[in-house]
């Protein structure tokens, strides 16, 4: 069985979910300054590490979400790692240089990197590719 891009990026963004994760594991301190950035970032990290793993999986057993939901939870996906990204950045940003200013930092930037990823994953699903 050959890979395909759809696989391709499945995993990358499964992987890239579970370093956000990790990230924000590791930032000692939850970065959000309010509820909204606390339940926008839970659902990003912890929602999407839930849907990627059921999506990577049904592609290896056949059974692939439907073309309309991919694109969907890709948008929605991309939308919501961005925002995180940028919440993280926004809280790190102006902190004393420090690992946790760091780590805080790295997070943001994987969670921006993981919402392009999205996106271009909605972009060539929409495509037909």
């Amino acid at each position: 069985m050959a890979i395909s891009r759809v696989q391709i990026l499945k995993f990358l963004e499964l992987a890239l979910v579970i370093v956000c994760v990790a990230l924000q594991y590791h930032a000692y301190y939850f970065y959000a300054n309010n509820f909204h950035e606390w339940l926008i970032t839970g659902a990003a990290f912890g929602g999407y590490l839930i849907i990627m793993a059921v999506a990577f999986v049904g592609i290896f057993t056949s059974q692939p979400l439907n073309k309309r939901l991919d694109i969907m939870f890709s948008v929605i996906g991309c939308a919501l790692f961005i925002a995180a990204g940028a919440f993280a950045i926004d809280r790190y940003k102006d902190a004393r240089r420090s690992k946790q200013r760091d780590i805080g930092l790295s997070t943001g930037a994987m969670a921006i990197i993981n919402g392009v990823v999205f996106l271009i994953d909605a972009l060539l699903s929409f495509r037909g590719e």
